[in-house]
């Protein structure tokens, strides 16, 4: 698990180690370039020409100090100032003096001539007004340029918490971040600009982190430990008991999707509770579930209520449509649940027509929810727009999640999940293949299988989200972006959780305890 600053927890950090703890910036900051140099020479040869480009500030400074290391072990180096700011920091100014001292020159024009590689020093993580003027004109023109471009912590131009892009951005192919991981080189259009992401330790301490406390984290391979080991004493009924109210007349999909899912996920029984024209489908694809069907609506809503009693975890709405049956539905589920709900699909369509309305279908809700929109049905049910969403999601998301007293996945290309309070989730797993028809079923029945496994609502929600993602990226190795399909993620699920190798290390760790 990895913690993920914004712009003013990375500078607080920064501060409190200064000023607080004692460390000199200057320290940083030789630590910082140190750091780059090791990732830079991997890009370098003998006949490797580098140029770096930087600003007054801090940023600057480490190019500068960078710079030195090259040009003192034998690389050929060109460092340029741009100058488009008045003040110089007291790091940048003590870089410039020991260059200076060294007879390195430092040019004040823009170099003629090829590079192989080009270093990005001119902005940091502290930009917010949009880029202009000789800077912008500078940006542009290295983006031009046919080189490897490295960015020094976050591209130029890029916004350090929201991934924004502020006027212009230096597009890299690898950017060397300090300390912590930045929101903005997660979210789009930031991730595409940032490249290749490494993240570098030069010396922040704990205490400052924990002093900050940023709230926001990733997981990534080898957490999927987090999710509770089976127990060799057990039973079906251990697991949990799901039910998927899902799919409307010969709608059956994205029920067996969903359920699909939640059994890959270990969830020892998944009752499917659908319309009477699906169970043929159903019982053929997925014949481990239990099947309960209706007809019309007053048959439904009776069979409704009984499922509802039987079920450790509920999802709701996956292929349901929108309409009265759905709305009653949706009312008998808050009436009568006593256990977490997810809310997905035309689920949460339909509650945004309820919304409409007049109805606050989430006020006084009796049990824990998780609800899964994309950034569509997000617009619909908060009534923000997709654009406002784009340009402001992680503080949006919070706000909703907090109002409606809920744990919210966001669904997108960077998939977010908040509770509205102490955590926040930023995913990193997935791909542009996942972009298809009943992936976020899927994922409803991952979240299902977690929460059925013993997780709370928003680490299960955030675990199902990294899972689901992971085993996206499994399938995409097998069968390429443009193949894959839902049903190659469900296919992926055992080895996203760590298949035989966590079975066969439990019973190993076992065996040698006892």
């Amino acid at each position: 698990m990895k913690l993920i600053a914004d712009r003013e927890q990375m500078q607080a950090i920064d501060a409190y180690s200064i000023h607080k703890i004692g460390i000199p910036g200057m320290v940083l900051m030789e630590k910082a370039a140190m750091a780059l140099y090791e990732e830079v020479i991997k890009h370098l040869d003998s006949h490797s020409r580098c140029l770096i480009v930087v600003e007054k500030g801090n940023n600057g400074g480490d190019g500068l100090a960078l710079g030195r290391m090259l040009t003192e072990q034998g690389y050929e180096t060109v460092l340029y100032e741009i100058g488009g700011l008045k003040k110089e920091s007291d790091s940048y100014h003590a870089q410039k003096e020991i260059l200076s001292n060294l007879g390195i020159p430092v040019e004040d024009t823009m170099p003629e001539g090829e590079f192989d590689v080009i270093i990005d020093g001119i902005f940091g993580v502290g930009l917010t007004r949009e880029v202009g003027g000789i800077q912008k004109e500078v940006i542009e023109a290295l983006n031009r340029k046919p080189a490897y471009r490295i960015a020094i912590d976050v591209p130029s131009g890029v916004d350090a918490s929201t991934g924004k892009v502020l006027g212009c951005g230096f597009l890299a192919d690898l950017t060397v971040t300090f300390g912590l991981l930045k929101t903005g080189l997660l979210l789009y259009p930031g991730a595409d600009f940032a490249g290749q992401v490494v993240v570098k330790e030069i010396g922040f301490p704990q205490k400052a982190v924990s002093q900050v406390n940023p709230n926001t984290f990733t997981y990534e391979p080898g957490d999927e430990t987090l999710v509770p080991a089976r127990k060799p004493d057990s039973h079906k009924g251990t697991y949990g008991r799901v039910l998927v109210i899902a799919g409307s007349k010969n709608m059956a999909g994205a029920a067996y999707l969903c359920a699909s899912a939640a059994y890959r996920c270990g969830s020892g029984l998944v009752r499917i509770f659908t319309q009477e024209s699906n169970r043929i489908i159903l019982q053929t694809k997925i014949p481990e579930a239990i099947l309960t069907t209706y007809e019309k609506r007053q048959d439904g809503e009776k069979k409704l209520r009984e499922a509802i009693e039987w079920a450790d975890v509920i999802v709701f709405g996956p292929g349901m449509g929108t309409g009265k049956i759905t709305r009653s539905f949706l009312h008998i589920l808050k009436e009568c649940a006593k256990v977490s709900v997810i809310l997905d699909a035309d689920g949460l369509n339909e509650i945004s027509r309820m919304e409409q309305s007049g109805e606050d279908y989430f006020q006084d809700y009796p049990v824990p929810v998780i609800v899964t929109p994309h950034l569509l049905e997000m617009s619909r049910i908060s009534g923000h727009s997709v654009e406002e969403l784009k340009n402001d999601r992680i503080n949006l998301a919070r706000a909703y999640a907090l109002q409606k007293n809920l744990t919210l996945v966001l669904k997108d290309s960077r998939t977010i999940v908040t509770n509205g309070e102490d955590r926040f989730y930023l995913n990193q797993t997935g791909n542009c293949g996942m972009a298809t028809g009943g992936s976020g079923d899927v994922l409803a029945g991952i979240t299902a299988g977690m929460l059925a496994a013993g997780m709370e609502p928003f680490s299960g929600a955030a675990m199902a989200v990294f899972l689901h993602g992971r085993a996206g990226d499994l399938a995409r190795d097998q069968v390429g972006e443009y193949s894959l399909m839902a049903d190659d993620i469900i296919k992926h699920i055992s080895e996203a959780l760590g298949g035989k190798a966590r079975w066969k290390k439990a019973h190993t760790d076992g065996f040698m305890q006892k």
